[in-house]
């Protein structure tokens, strides 16, 4: 089934569960009703099942077939695996756009720095959770790396839910803005030491990887 903007009923559905899921209307735990939103789309389930089946691969939506899907909800290990990963990409990402990336590409970075920040001044949760994912996308697309982009765009929605979940434990707004305002000037001056060190920091404090071994980076 289409819609009159052209998108499928399972892309409308996927948007309304992510943004249900993000902003926390729908808890980690907690069942999805395909039932209840059948009847609030007035659709069958196939395009809902579809919608579950992306969440799921996507990492925050668990499927039990035959019986229920359930909002994921990540352990202990599970948070430090998605650390783990997401230093290991930066790091890399860091290093090469140090290497292909031009200061034009690197200033176009305090765009999202400072809608971020702005965001957090607001106490706009939502997009200040997206601008912060896309401050890393974005410097990871400046790599030039198909493959990293991938690894990283598979990895970013995953992180807006952790991030979502964590809110109350979010960072300060004043040290995360000047921790992104520091990594781009580091980039700039392709300090690649500092940038490095910069970003193992700032995702180290996020995912509270106290035990993190320096030898990684």
């Amino acid at each position: 089934m289409k819609t009159d903007l052209g998108k499928s009923m399972s892309d409308v559905i996927y948007n309304y569960l992510l943004d249900m899921i993000l902003s926390l209307q729908i808890k980690p735990g907690d069942r999805i009703s395909e039932a209840k939103i059948a009847s609030d789309f007035n659709v069958s389930r196939t395009p809902i099942r579809d919608a579950l089946r992306q969440l799921a691969n996507a990492g925050i939506v668990n499927m039990y077939p035959k019986r229920f899907a359930e909002v994921a909800e990540y352990d202990d290990l599970k948070v430090k695996h998605i650390g783990l990963t997401r230093i290991a990409l930066d790091t890399l990402a860091v290093k090469m756009a140090i290497y292909y990336g031009s200061n034009a590409e690197f200033q176009a970075l305090r765009k999202f720095a400072d809608e971020c920040f702005e965001a957090a001044k607001n106490n706009d949760v939502s997009k200040r959770i997206k601008t912060d994912t896309t401050f890393h996308f974005e410097l990871c697309k400046i790599s030039k790396n198909e493959s990293l982009i991938d690894m990283e765009r598979s990895l970013s929605l995953q992180l807006e839910f952790l991030q979502a979940c964590r809110y109350i434990k979010a960072e300060d707004p004043n040290h995360q803005y000047k921790a992104h305002c520091d990594i781009i000037d580091a980039l700039i001056s392709r300090d690649e030491d500092k940038v490095v060190r910069l970003i193992v920091e700032q995702d180290v404090n996020f995912h509270s990887l106290k035990e993190f071994p320096k030898q990684l980076y």
